[in-house]
């Protein structure tokens, strides 16, 4: 199977899986109700509210920006000192890319400051696996957070009280048939590498990998380590309140009062497994948003509302900044020279 029609397949995979959410989350509503989500939708326009989608976006865009300063301290231990312009911009195509063509972003944003930085390919993707599992351990903190500060309500929405029973369901002699299973892997790969070690394509891929493990590890070796954690702490804070000044668009927000905090970050945390379901989110992240945000007295259809218009107002930021990077690189002259 060619490799174009390998990621045609996956986008179309994706792209069905957000088809499907969106007509799971109106197939069981009356004519009605669907009229009323596209109004409280059209509403944010109304008055003075859509100021708060301005401010949202605004946050956007510092997020990428923190992300693109985070990226720079993460390759510093190798040697590389890159601009904040292009590290802003490769994170920018990053995102852009991935609204288009799932994981395709993290190889454009390595491919771009290969050309107008020099860093190595496969030493810049080690980075940024390296981030992506950073961001995911912050995610798990503020999920169980989230669990913890708001147990009656979200314990039972991802079904956590019965997972003691499921654990327990699985006997120690398939614990025992998984390890071994792991353990003959390793071993095989183990062999067939001896067998290979010599051959020029090995040479090859042992270069690589070793420039992707530099990578990895460049996070062991940070000159600003404090600096990098503050980042990777405000880039989740943007977030955060991208979604909550965002809502600010409808009353209902407004009125929860003070449960609002706990509103924002549970539909955040949730909502972000949309992104990893859909590609870009499509349909699951207004869905997730809707189910928590009724846990909180929102009613289904304004929940709903709440997620397309701050799915669509993140999006918007990516689309637009990504279309603006395409536009400066096009026009730019020369890379940086080594």
């Amino acid at each position: 199977m060619g490799e174009k029609l390998k990621k045609a397949l996956k986008l179309i995979l994706f792209l069905g899986l957000g088809a499907f959410f969106i007509w799971f989350s109106v197939k069981d509503l009356t004519p009605e109700q669907r009229t009323s989500i596209m109004n409280d939708m059209k509403g944010v326009f109304t008055g003075y509210r859509w100021l708060f989608l301005i401010a949202g976006m605004v946050l956007g865009v510092i997020s990428v920006y923190l992300r693109g300063l985070r990226s720079i301290i993460l390759l510093e231990p190798m040697g590389y000192k890159v601009s904040r312009s292009n590290a802003y911009h490769s994170v920018m195509i990053c995102y852009i890319a991935n609204v288009a063509v799932p994981r395709l972003g993290e190889l454009l944003r390595c491919t771009y400051l290969q050309t107008y930085e020099k860093v190595p390919f496969q030493k810049n993707l080690g980075t940024v696996i390296t981030e992506r599992i950073v961001d995911m351990l912050l995610l798990g903190v503020l999920f169980v957070v989230a669990v913890v500060a708001e147990a009656e309500k979200l314990v039972p929405l991802f079904g956590l009280d019965h997972l003691g029973d499921k654990f327990a369901g699985f006997s120690f002699g398939k614990w025992i048939v998984f390890i071994l299973a792991i353990a003959a892997g390793i071993l095989l790969l183990m062999l067939l590498g001896r067998l290979l070690r010599k051959t020029k394509f090995m040479k090859k891929i042992k270069e690589v990998l070793l420039g992707f493990w530099q990578g990895l590890l460049s996070i062991t070796r940070l000159k600003r380590p404090g600096w990098f954690i503050a980042h990777s702490i405000l880039i989740w804070i943007c977030w955060y309140f991208m979604f909550m000044i965002g809502s600010f668009t409808f009353p209902e927000m407004l009125h929860l009062g003070n449960p609002i905090w706990a509103a924002t970050l549970s539909s955040v945390v949730v909502g972000t497994f949309g992104f990893v379901i859909a590609q870009g989110g499509l349909g699951a992240y207004p869905l997730l948003v809707s189910q928590v945000l009724l846990l909180y007295g929102v009613q289904y259809e304004t929940g709903l509302a709440i997620g397309w218009v701050i799915w669509a107002n993140e999006t918007f930021v990516y689309i637009a900044g990504g279309l603006i990077t395409l536009i400066y690189t096009a026009l730019r002259k020369n890379p940086k020279t080594a």
